[in-house]
């Protein structure tokens, strides 16, 4: 049996042109028991990048629950979101996410300073280890800000897999900061995702790097699931048993899989 995926994104995203379809098949391939759709929803997206990450749920909903019954037995396909999140727009984010019967939210960090790290102006005119301090100081302050209304925290060192790179281990250059975030997420009930797609990305580890996950577990954090961050079938599930091993070497013990916006646990 292979771990679930909650981290998986279809052409209801505007950066995939995958048909869900497509990753089903590739997961009944692997042998996952479950997988998780979460396509994204970022309002008010910068005008200057030309993309528009707007799922609509009226549409979204039926058709994922067409393969639902169609794969029945098979399958346990999951309807979810990954929202960015953004003080700005924080009663509309509540709103959309209380409006629909979603299995699982993924709340991620896509911008700071109304700019996306994905693209170089973000990174214009100041050196990068400022660029990422503002990213993480901006997740601090979502997180402050929020309301309980989503279930984990998306990829949360991401930042990493855009500038030089010249950082890459957030809890070495920034331990206050990053401590100030990880008790948020455990005083608020959040879980922390685990995110492959850096090691996709070129990066030697998972989404948080091991310090942090680490930290997580020193400070009692417990509540992870394992997202492969696929825009296409080829790249569902990658690097997931590496990334088991690892997490067990770490103190965890279980990896959490939603539904109704309730985890079941699994062990790793």
């Amino acid at each position: 049996m292979y771990y679930s995926d909650s981290h998986v994104h279809t052409f209801f995203s505007p950066d995939s042109k995958t048909h869900p379809r497509e990753h089903i098949e590739q997961a009944l391939r692997l042998g996952m028991t479950s997988l998780c759709f979460t396509d994204h929803m970022d309002f008010d997206y910068p005008p200057q990048y030309q993309i528009s990450f707007d799922l609509d749920p009226k549409a979204y909903f039926p058709f994922i629950e067409n393969l639902r019954r169609e794969y029945e037995g098979k399958l346990q396909i999951r309807t979810g979101v990954e929202i960015g999140l953004e003080n700005s727009c924080r009663q509309r984010i509540i709103r959309y996410i209380q409006s629909s019967p979603w299995d699982f939210v993924i709340g991620s960090i896509h911008l700071a300073d109304r700019l996306d790290p994905y693209f170089a102006d973000y990174f214009a005119g100041r050196t990068a280890r400022e660029a990422y301090l503002s990213y993480f100081e901006t997740m601090l302050s979502c997180l402050e800000t929020f309301d309980p209304v989503f279930d984990v925290l998306g990829h949360m060192d991401y930042i990493f897999r855009c500038g030089d790179r010249s950082v890459t281990d957030a809890w070495h250059e920034w331990p206050d900061l990053m401590d100030a975030i990880l008790h948020i997420l455990l005083d608020k009930g959040i879980g922390l995702e685990i995110n492959t797609g850096g090691i996709k990305s070129g990066l030697p580890f998972q989404h948080p790097h091991d310090h942090l996950l680490a930290r997580y577990r020193e400070l009692g954090g417990e509540l992870i699931t394992l997202g492969s961050d696929a825009h296409s079938p080829d790249h569902l599930g990658d690097y997931f048993v590496e990334t088991g091993e690892r997490l067990k070497s770490l103190g965890f013990c279980y990896y959490a899989v939603f539904s109704k916006r309730k985890p079941s646990f699994y062990p790793l």
